[in-house]
């Protein structure tokens, strides 16, 4: 793998370098001292990082081993921060690395993110011989990782016109549990959480993508929710009371995170200027089997 350094307090990238729960080794020492661990929380929209520091034995003050170790975590977490978030999956196609190893301009913004990333918390471990450091960093919002992937302006979704009944909901519930038919290939797959998923017809029309979402909703909560249960209270708040609820037919893209939808649920959609609406604005909950990984 290809270790890229940061230059100028940017970073040209670290798309090969991603190292989760590995202790990352500082230059001519012979034992690790930080270590990190990740945690994607889809349902909460954020990615929460764990990194332990070992303090110094060799330091005669607890109070002056716990304040180096407080130093160096502030000066190596970022980068650690930066790698753990480059396997995040942006969209059916790519993750986070796969976009900042080729956009010197993106690296330096996530860089820029991962340094002002909120720490949580900070404590020693029940023996005294370990700092640990809780970060979290939103995927939404004015400092969420999916900002530089937000359109300038959205691109009018096409009413499609038909024979279907259909009339205003307040949301949309897709269900995409269990193992679902790949398009494209004679295999199944488990529906995956992306930043940006698409929604497809059986006919692999595009029903919406990223462009077509209004970019003030993005920020406030993506394209969509994802749950584990309709007991979520995500389930109302996002989709209400009445929302059109959707069996999806199966997954598509590389990465298995769009969804297919049938004709009639896309005709149900598109056929209403107020359906459309909830497609622009992120009213869909996706309810799958797993919103958390590490």
């Amino acid at each position: 793998m290809k270790n890229t350094r940061v230059r100028n307090g940017t970073l040209a990238a670290l798309a090969a370098f991603i190292v989760l729960g590995v202790p990352l080794v500082h230059a001519q020492e012979a034992t690790p001292v930080l270590q990190l661990t990740r945690t994607v929380d889809w349902s909460a929209a954020r990615i929460t990082l764990e990194a332990r520091r070992a303090l110094d034995q060799a330091t005669p003050s607890l109070v002056k081993a716990k304040a180096d170790a407080e130093t160096d975590l502030e000066q190596h977490v970022p980068e650690a921060l930066v790698q753990a978030l480059g396997s995040l999956v942006v969209d059916s196609s790519h993750t986070l690395a796969d976009y900042f190893s080729s956009d010197a301009a993106l690296a330096a913004r996530l860089h820029d993110t991962a340094a002002q990333a909120q720490r949580t918390d900070l404590y020693l471990s029940e023996d005294f011989s370990t700092l640990v450091a809780r970060y979290a960093i939103p995927f939404f919002g004015d400092r969420g990782i999916a900002v530089p992937f937000f359109p300038s302006r959205a691109t009018p979704i096409r009413r499609r016109l038909g024979d279907v009944t259909t009339r205003p909901y307040t949301g949309v519930l897709i269900f995409a549990q269990g193992p679902l038919p790949a398009a494209g290939t004679t295999h199944t797959a488990t529906a995956r959480a992306a930043l940006f998923p698409r929604l497809w017809d059986e006919q692999m029309n595009l029903v919406l993508d990223r462009s077509m979402c209004a970019p003030d909703a993005l920020a406030r909560w993506g394209m969509v929710g994802y749950v584990q249960s309709t007991d979520d209270p995500q389930v109302f708040l996002r989709a209400g009371a009445t929302p059109l609820r959707i069996a999806a037919r199966g997954v598509f893209g590389d990465k298995d995170t769009d969804l297919v939808i049938s004709m009639d649920a896309a005709r149900q959609l598109l056929a209403l200027p107020e359906n459309i609406a909830l497609l622009t604005q992120g009213k869909i909950v996706v309810v799958c089997d797993t919103v958390t990984e590490p």
